[in-house]
């Protein structure tokens, strides 16, 4: 879970080309050229370009050079094959999965003499910056990422058919989700409540309602989300799914959203970045609003989405050093303002933030909700291992099992179990 301390950035060694931060860098003197690697899509892209063209507008040593690799799946495999052949980017997008598998073959630079450098961050806006976001980009005290395109989990309903239904305000508590879901549920029509959720979505529940995903006490950590609690909140899907007021959706292309598009579905859970999607999707045929992540017995803890950037330590030292001043640059209050106006994402800026008030969210005030769970440090995010995208897998195959009834709850998770303690076991 993350905190909101203040970092404090570290100075770090290592081999390759990493920076001893011995003595302070100086700023950058030499031009390079920064090839990033990113795999978002739609308006965001073409917002990210802009930011970058606008850097490099802005100041005449570095040019970045952003090269799309379509989607994050396919990014990833594009670095882990660029790292088996030598021949990594300078930059890429990164989830923190994906950074800690390429921390186990040390390829990733040390973040910290670049911020400490002398034309790096400033004191006031190191601690500008949502620490918590500064903090997901730790792993084993270093700072191997930056912020870049981040987001959380809200609720999205359809306020039409609420009303309908007789319900005056959306659900905050899981309870009362599926509450609503049964009494806005209507067969005849082929409507039903909310699609079962997405791993990210269980795990948040899972923790809420008191349970963990590893036993961290044994060495290795062994698997303990197929307890009683995990299965009691499984269990609270399935009996959803038997009564109609859930669905098992899966495939690609966010089937879910387009269900709730389509007014098939009452609550959409999905990530803030899903609004200006859903306003084109909808296209004004009904009234849509979000709502926080509902809460458990133990509080909301919102899991944290979207991804941070990594710098490559295979680059040279002034490529690095070009690298992290376009992330610099990326987080000021101005770029985020504008990043977040037309993307959806969260501003990674306190400064854009508290700008956002009045530019944005005074006229749009859904699209403060999921934003508000960063200011409040409800946040939610697992640290990750080199196998959590093998983990996620097992783990959402079989909680497909449980929900749609191919096994019993508890088999499907102790099955699941299984597969995750075999690879944190292989480490």
């Amino acid at each position: 879970m993350l905190s909101a301390a203040l970092v404090t950035f570290a100075c770090g060694v290592g081999g390759g080309n990493d920076v001893s931060t011995a003595t302070q860098l100086d700023a950058l003197k030499n031009k390079v050229t920064v090839n990033f690697w990113e795999g978002i899509s739609g308006s965001p892209e073409k917002l990210l370009q802009a930011s970058v063209d606008s850097f490099n507008a802005s100041q005449s040593l570095v040019t970045v050079n952003m090269v799309h690799k379509g989607d994050y799946n396919t990014l990833r495999t594009a670095v882990l094959a660029s790292l088996a052949n030598g021949q990594p980017p300078d930059m890429a997008q990164c989830y923190e999965n994906h950074a800690s598998k390429y921390v186990q073959s040390d390829a990733l630079a040390d973040l910290t003499p670049f911020i400490n450098a002398k034309d790096g961050v400033a004191s006031a806006d190191q601690k500008d910056i949502f620490q918590n976001l500064i903090q997901d980009g730790q792993l084993n005290g270093r700072q191997y990422m930056y912020p870049l395109n981040k987001s959380t989990t809200v609720i999205y309903y359809n306020a039409d058919m609420l009303r309908a239904k007789g319900i005056s305000k959306p659900p905050t508590t899981w309870d009362e989700l599926f509450t609503d879901a049964h009494l806005a549920t209507d067969k005849a029509a082929g409507t039903f409540g909310v699609a079962t959720p997405a791993y990210d979505t269980w795990v948040g529940m899972l923790y809420e309602y008191g349970g963990t995903l590893y036993d961290n006490d044994k060495k290795p950590a062994k698997a303990s989300f197929n307890g009683a609690t995990g299965q009691a909140l499984t269990q609270k899907w399935r009996d959803a799914v038997v009564a109609g007021d859930a669905r098992v959706v899966a495939g690609n292309n966010f089937p879910d959203q387009t269900l709730f598009q389509n007014q098939k579905s009452i609550f959409y859970i999905g990530t803030i970045a899903s609004y200006t999607y859903l306003v084109s999707g909808v296209a004004g045929k009904f009234a849509f609003h979000e709502a926080p992540f509902p809460s458990g017995p133990r509080g909301t803890l919102d899991p944290l989405f979207g991804t941070n950037a990594c710098i490559f330590k295979k680059a040279s030292r002034d490529v690095q050093h070009g690298a992290f001043l376009f992330l610099n640059y990326f987080n000021g209050r101005a770029q985020q303002v504008a990043w977040s106006k037309g993307s959806g994402y969260m501003p990674n800026s306190q400064a854009a933030y508290k700008q956002l008030q009045t530019d944005l969210y005074g006229g749009k005030p859904d699209l403060a909700v999921g934003v508000g769970m960063l200011a409040k440090n409800q946040l939610f995010e697992e640290t990750p291992t080199p196998s959590s995208d093998d983990q996620r897998t097992a783990i959402s195959t079989e909680l497909g099992n449980a929900f749609g009834g191919n096994k019993s709850v508890k088999q499907s998770l102790d099955d699941a179990a299984t597969k995750v303690n075999d690879l944190l076991t292989a480490g």
